[in-house]
């Protein structure tokens, strides 16, 4: 199988897009498949294998995010060189359209993932004066509705899109990480009096880009509640954004420098050490619509303590792996339980462990490609109206895989006599 995936966003920028689409590419790759990402380009990015990237510039109200300026005659060649069978964009602006394109001139399937909750990121463009919610779910809507399937990272953020009225099928699935291996204990150790932490302490960790949409500052605000009962906690708020030089300075306000670490922007190949060396992991961010760090820190065997969500509670349904919040001011009391209870804690994060993992990740997913290309085949391809019509014989087509009695009532089915 050829994939195409169309994205704005990819390493070396930091974000739970680029690692989802990593995530993709790596375990399609290993299990045989070819695939190509086609991107913005970056003034620090490397030449990597099978990774296209085309002219952009920094978008105006969010620097650190680009904007391509394509040829898309050029793009469209590569993908008929490269013999594409489908196209996955990943972003609706710039490259997103171009993927688009694509998929229509050569009469491919194209499957789309709404990552980002863009209601929630209004503030960044002139303090939300210039675009408006209205404005959101209309350009939402007139994407998703090009793709054959849209994919949504949790249950949440399906409800949001139906609001949208998209008219085409919503699937749920949430993008799975790589199992991390356990950790010398001698490099944990190291890491902790890197950073003064000493072995009795109790660590508390976030890793998030430090902006006002993560709800840092509710973490800090509270932490001197956490210090009454827990006098040996700190907090560490790794990551690096526009909120920074803010946090650091209410942190000195509240005379908390010795209690809360900065260490600045993180590998993603050395965030493992960060979650196996802490002892909890906190975000209460109301902003994310999965949340890749969650279930980073669930495999590497760490407690959460987060917002709760329709994606969280499913998880917790399989296994208790900390607390869920229904308000931010349980927080400290969370942080407090979960001390308590720590070890029941870590040890029952097991059955979870499979169920996040890339590998379901990528069985769903290459399920759903199979099926959409063989689904294409069948039907003629209208270059104008591009639609979805549901087989009937769709449960007995993936029988032996068992993947349609799993997955066929999550989608929205129009029949071809509708």
């Amino acid at each position: 199988m050829n994939i195409a995936i169309f994205t704005d966003t990819y390493f070396p920028q930091v974000s739970g897009v680029a690692t989802s689409i990593q995530t993709l590419k790596e375990t399609f790759e290993d299990n045989g498949h070819e695939v190509y990402i086609f991107t913005t380009s970056d003034p620090k990015a490397e030449d990597e294998n099978h990774v296209f990237r085309y002219e952009s510039v920094p978008f105006l109200f969010f620097k650190d995010r680009r904007v391509a300026i394509p040829s898309f005659a050029s793009i469209y060649r590569k993908c008929k060189e490269l013999k594409i069978d489908i196209v996955h964009t990943q972003t609706e602006f710039s490259m997103g359209l171009m993927g688009v394109s694509v998929a229509r001139y050569m009469r491919i399937p194209l499957v789309h993932t709404y990552h980002t909750w863009y209601e929630k990121y209004l503030h960044y463009i002139l303090n939300g004066k210039l675009i408006s919610r209205k404005t959101v779910v209309h350009l939402s809507k007139l994407f998703c509705d090009q793709a054959d399937l849209v994919i949504s990272p949790s249950e949440q953020m399906k409800e949001v899109l139906r609001d949208y009225q998209i008219q085409k099928p919503i699937h749920v699935l949430a993008t799975g990480v790589k199992l991390p291996k356990e950790l010398d204990p001698n490099q944990l150790t190291s890491f902790r009096e890197r950073w003064g932490i000493e072995e009795d302490e109790y660590l508390l960790l976030s890793i998030n880009r430090i902006a006002e949409e993560k709800n840092l500052i509710a973490i800090i605000k509270q932490l001197p509640q956490v210090l009454e009962r827990i006098p040996n906690a700190k907090l560490m708020l790794a990551g690096d954004g526009p909120q920074l030089d803010e946090l650091k300075e209410l942190t000195a306000e509240m005379g908390l420098t010795d209690k809360i670490i900065y260490p600045g922007f993180v590998l993603h190949d050395e965030v493992n050490v960060l979650y196996q060396a802490a002892d909890v992991y906190v975000n209460l961010s109301t902003s994310e619509t999965q949340g890749l760090t969650f279930i980073e820190a669930i495999t590497n065997h760490l407690p959460v303590i987060a917002m709760k969500t329709p994606y969280l509670a499913t998880l917790e349904a399989i296994a208790p792996f900390g607390h869920l919040l229904s308000k931010v001011t349980d927080f400290p009391h969370a942080v407090i339980d979960v001390l308590q209870a720590q070890e029941a804690y870590t040890e029952g994060l097991a059955p979870l462990i499979y169920h996040v993992s890339a590998d379901a990740f990528y069985e769903d997913l290459y399920h759903i490609y199979q099926y959409m290309i063989e689904l294409q085949s069948e039907k003629p391809r209208n270059l104008i109206g591009r639609s979805v019509y549901l087989s009937s014989t769709f449960a007995e087509l993936h029988k032996p895989l068992k993947w349609a009695d799993k997955y066929f009532p999550s989608f929205y089915i129009r029949k071809k006599d509708d």
